[in-house]
């Protein structure tokens, strides 16, 4: 007769085997069985946790079974030994055909020892990691962070020992083929036949889907509720069926629920490729719409699922109690419903209980020098890198830097030995994680001011002290009143850590610094981890990062003085021209400030002044390809700006020569008034650029030369379009006049008046607030409130109308007049000739090449369009004296008479002045020379080869 237990596993086979012929719908791997009768696992004491379905190509169904058993500790041998005496496969007649049982493996015995439930792998099975970490390993000595064989605990997620990975050949049969295991046992498959066939991989992918009509409740978290297994099984049903409609032998699990109305994690199984799974939701969504209205999540914001964390929303962080100590594990739900890095915040036992004792105020002062020694020792002993520990030493520190306790010198070394244990190079991913998972603190720089505080608390006896660890180097100097008070110049170096044993760094106070009233103790501490610790948020405009040791330094009375460091640089590939000094701000979460420091360049190093004490570091900008090219811009620019210069002034002067030649009519006078303003207003804003350029940031000097450069260059691109206004009115609205004083009143109107009102509003609004400057240089600031925009919106919208202006030209000079010939070839290219020329020369003079500034917004843009923007822009100025003056007829005419040189006017002299006061361009459009003189001379013949429209037809 066989064992009950034998009798008892066969017949919950070949039980859930006949269901499953009736019900013909096999369960998938992750949901419970409602098929099978509860007085069977009753009755037999025993359950049926997991099962999986297979299929092969000659459609024979696979499974394997998880069954647990509850048997004693005598029966549990006698079933071990009956398994081993089997002979498989074992057939058993199963309606129409057999049932191939191919093997029986026990996996994992449960059983009370000293009173706690330990659960032990069988054989090659053993836990994974993740619940070795949950339950802890029966082994103490066990790391937490490997796989084990016995955990303390029994595994509620119902999930068990695993094993290597199984490789199945179907037996020929023309009924499924069962491997059956009890929950203490797992169906481990062992070949019978040779294989027929290879298996075919399966293709999982997994979905999300919201249902909105339905609430979400505390039972769906429960997969024992009632309601989870039956809206599991309704969906199960309803999403086969919807899938298999296009996917034939698709099989749909529910993995589990989580909160936002209903979200449904989801895992779709098949032979198929399941790519454009996408392309059939609307087909499901239809299926399903008479019971469920769902809607499908993208697959970068599915849910996460998992045995031991559970079913979570994405970018949520899943959390599960550590076993037999303080704190929780944690996981982050990310994109496509995976699961990020599990991270321990479960705390040693040492260090939870100093962390209780420390919450007392009176404990902390009672007992303040010997809980901070039992802390060193922790620290020395103990890894305490993890990020459950490193949060809870913070906070501990915390405590004693608030305390009110005098800190001696023992005291002072327990905690430095602690400091140093947690700002490790091993405990730099750590601080990231804290610092991405810490919302309303900042951990790093919580820890900095709790340095800071404790160490001006030092009652310093004797001269100096100075105290080495791998992570931190410190120096303890008190100067009596009786002293000289000798200089305090101390270095910092020899740091024996790997990709920071280049750091070193150099502070020099002076003796006069310090007051002759009391003892000063001055306590210095270098770190070079700190790079990698601290955050680069910076309350200046720019990316930095963090490039040398930071260095902290604190009194133990309240004084300001100005001492000097310099700092060697770790990354010698970072933009040395961006190097700043800079102090860690703790306002808020922290950032670096630079007020009250400056910098400079010494060979290799980076010296600094500062005038107050805190901690200090330099910050440098990564080299940008543009960067290495700064230095060709920056000589480009002075040359250009030097010529520039030079030749406005040639034209201020030139202008002043001819002036009464040139400005006979008003539309001429116009026209000069307008060349003369945009010389003066480019002259003046091009020596305001040199004057900031040599001032430094955040000075009165530097606020007043940005308002100068902001309105005269505003002025220039008012000018030009004023210039642009009346190019357009001569060619267009030729029937139109106005008197000069008109001309005038409106041109200094717009010229003057209106960047005048624009330049002081943005002053007034900005720099009460500190924002209408940047801290880098003497230019508009780009943030908050964005006064750069005072300056570039103007700007393009003037750049904007006169390129319109430039179209109209061209329009014009294409455009044939009524009773012209048709042109020939040769009068087409001279066409041509003059729309260049015409553009060549109205492009400088409109302000069109400011134009090519724009792509120069753009991060990463051609370096080719910065180079053509600082040359043009830069001799702009040699170009108004080019195209302004010097092609300029009549100012060349000008000149000659005045420099008696009459017989050669003739050669230059291209327009003629009619005797009724009208002039003719080289359009052969007549512009009035008298109020109210509108008449229009007849137009040039076709075949005349004098017809441009340069920017000297308006004299």
């Amino acid at each position: 007769m066989l064992p009950r237990t034998r009798i008892m596993s066969w017949c919950l086979l070949l039980t859930f085997f006949y269901q499953q012929v009736e019900v013909d719908e096999p369960h998938s791997s992750n949901s419970p069985l409602p098929a099978v009768d509860a007085s069977i696992t009753e009755d037999s004491e025993s359950q049926i946790h997991l099962i999986r379905q297979r299929r092969n190509v000659n459609q024979q169904t696979e499974y394997n079974i998880d069954i647990e058993i509850s048997i004693s500790r005598n029966g549990l041998s006698t079933l071990l030994m009956d398994l081993a005496n089997f002979s498989y496969p074992i057939i058993l007649p199963f309606a129409n055909g057999t049932i191939n049982i191919t093997n029986i493996t026990p996996t994992t015995s449960c059983q009370l020892v000293n009173n706690e439930t330990q659960c032990t792998c069988i054989g090659e099975f053993i836990w994974n990691s993740t619940f070795c970490r949950k339950y802890q390993p029966c082994n103490l000595n066990t790391p937490a962070t490997q796989a084990c064989d016995c955990i303390r605990g029994y595994p509620t997620e119902g999930v068990f020992c695993d094993d290597s990975p199984i490789t199945t050949t179907p037996a020929q049969s023309t009924a499924p083929t069962t491997r059956a295991k009890p929950t203490t046992t797992r169906a481990k498959p062992t070949t019978t036949t040779p294989p027929m066939t290879t298996p075919i991989k399966k293709e999982i992918k997994k979905i999300g889907l919201r249902i909105p009509n339905q609430t979400f409740t505390a039972e769906l978290k429960d997969s024992s509720s009632e309601l989870y297994q039956s809206l599991t099984n309704d969906l199960t049903v309803r999403l086969n069926e919807a899938y298999r409609k296009e996917i034939p032998d698709a099989m749909v699990t529910v993995l589990g629920y989580t909160n936002g109305s209903v979200i449904v994690a989801l895992q779709l199984t098949s032979d198929s490729d399941l790519d454009d799974i996408e392309s059939y939701q609307e087909a499901v969504r239809t299926t399903l719409s008479g019971t469920y209205d769902i809607q499908f999540l993208p697959d970068d914001r599915i849910p996460c699922s998992d045995p031991v964390y559970g079913t979570t929303s994405f970018n949520t962080t899943a959390t599960i109690a550590c076993m037999g100590s303080e704190g929780d594990m944690r996981r982050q739900c990310g994109f496509n419903g995976t699961y990020g890095n599990e991270l321990n915040f479960c705390l040693i036992p040492e260090i939870s209980n100093l962390r209780e004792l420390t919450k007392s105020p009176d404990e902390v002062a009672a007992n303040f020098s010997s809980l901070l020694q039992e802390l060193s020792d922790v620290s020395d002993n103990e890894n305490i890198t993890e990020p459950g520990n490193v949060q809870a030493v913070i906070e501990i520190l915390t405590t004693f830097s608030n305390a009110t306790v005098p800190v001696d010198e023992a005291d002072l070394a327990h905690f430095l030995q602690t400091v140093n244990a947690v700002i490790s190079d091993e405990s730099v991913a750590t601080w990231t994680i804290l610092s991405n998972t810490t919302v309303d603190a900042n951990p790093s720089s919580q820890l900095l001011q709790s340095v800071e505080m404790f160490t001006s608390r030092l009652n310093l006896t004797n001269g100096t002290i100075g105290i080495k660890q791998n992570n931190l180097q410190l120096v303890a100097t008190k100067i009596t009143r009786d002293e000289n008070r000798p200089d305090i110049n101390e270095t910092f170096e020899s740091f024996n850590i790997t990709g920071y044993n280049n750091l070193s760094a150099n502070i020099i106070i002076p003796g006069n610094e310090f007051e002759t009233a009391e003892d000063n103790v001055v306590v210095i501490i270098a770190y070079p981890t700190w790079i990698d610790i601290l955050r680069n948020d910076t309350h200046f405009e720019g990316i930095f990062e963090i490039n040398s040791l930071v260095m902290t330094v604190t009194l133990n009375r309240k004084k300001t003085f100005t001492m000097n460091m310099t700092f060697s640089p770790r990354n010698m590939e970072l933009d040395y021209d961006t190097a700043t000094c800079a102090f860690w701000d703790f306002a808020g979460r922290g950032a670096w400030n630079d007020s009250g420091c400056t910098s400079s360049q010494e060979g290799g190093n980076i010296a600094c002044t500062c005038e107050h004490l805190t901690s200090f570091s330099i910050l440098m900008s990564p080299l940008s390809p543009l960067s290495k090219d700064n230095e060709v811009l920056d000589i480009l620019t002075e040359i250009g700006i030097a010529i520039s210069i030079a030749s406005l002034l040639i034209t201020i002067i030139i202008e002043a020569i001819v002036w009464k030649h040139v400005t006979k009519n008003k539309t001429s006078h116009t026209r000069h008034v307008a060349i003369l303003n945009i010389a003066i207003n480019l002259l003046i804003a091009d020596i305001w650029f040199i004057v900031a350029s040599h001032v430094s940031p955040e000075t009165e000097a530097c606020v007043a030369a940005t308002f100068f450069i902001h309105f005269f260059y505003l002025a220039l691109f008012f000018w030009m379009f004023t210039l642009g206004l009346l190019l357009i009115f001569r060619l267009v609205f030729i029937f139109h006049d106005f008197s000069k004083s008109t001309l005038m009143g409106i041109s200094f109107s717009v010229g003057y008046l209106c960047p005048l009102i624009i330049s002081v509003i943005t002053i007034g609004a900005t720099h009460p607030t500190d924002e209408y400057i940047r801290k880098d240089a003497c230019w508009l600031g780009w943030r908050d409130k964005y006064p750069i925009l005072a300056f570039v919106i103007p700007a393009l919208a003037i750049i904007a109308s006169n390129v319109v202006v430039l179209i109209v030209v061209i329009f014009k000079l294409l455009r044939r007049t009524i009773g012209d010939r048709p042109r020939g070839h040769s009068e087409e290219q001279e066409t041509i000739k003059q729309i260049v020329r015409s553009i060549v020369v109205l492009t400088p003079i409109l302000g069109l090449t400011w134009g090519f500034g724009i792509p120069t917004f753009q991060e990463h843009s051609p370096d080719a369009f910065h180079y053509i923007f600082t040359i043009l822009n830069a001799f702009q100025g040699f170009f108004i004296f080019l195209f302004g003056t010097c092609l300029d007829s009549k100012v060349r005419e000008a000149l000659l008479k005045q420099f008696s040189l009459s017989r050669l006017s003739s050669r230059s002299r291209t327009v003629q002045t009619s005797s009724t006061g009208r002039f003719r361009s080289k359009t052969g459009i007549a512009f009035p020379g008298r109020k109210k003189n509108y008449n229009i001379t007849g137009q040039v013949a076709s075949g005349s080869k004098d017809k441009s429209l340069s920017y000297s037809t308006l004299h």
